[in-house]
């Protein structure tokens, strides 16, 4: 827990910037060999990219809480019997 907030303190002293390398037009950085879905698609996430991102956050948090549950739940079972 020490490491992570180490990290997250150095990544805000130095200016996080998520989108330094974002190339503007959106439609100069997609593929041109793709199907047309796949650059919709893609077109999308870069339009919406702070959702997206939200979104993974709040997967990986859920992911997070799940893996304390199980785990947790085999030391409970453990202190009661």
């Amino acid at each position: 827990m020490a490491v992570a907030a180490y990290l997250f303190i150095s990544a805000i002293s130095q200016g996080l910037k998520p989108f330094e390398y974002a190339v503007y037009p959106v439609e100069d950085s997609l593929a041109r060999n793709e199907t047309e879905i796949a650059r919709g698609v893609s077109r999308y996430l870069w339009n919406y990219r702070s959702i997206d991102v939200i979104a993974l956050a709040f997967l990986l948090v859920i992911a997070t809480a799940c893996c304390v549950l199980f785990l947790g739940s085999g030391v409970e079972r453990r202190r009661r019997n």
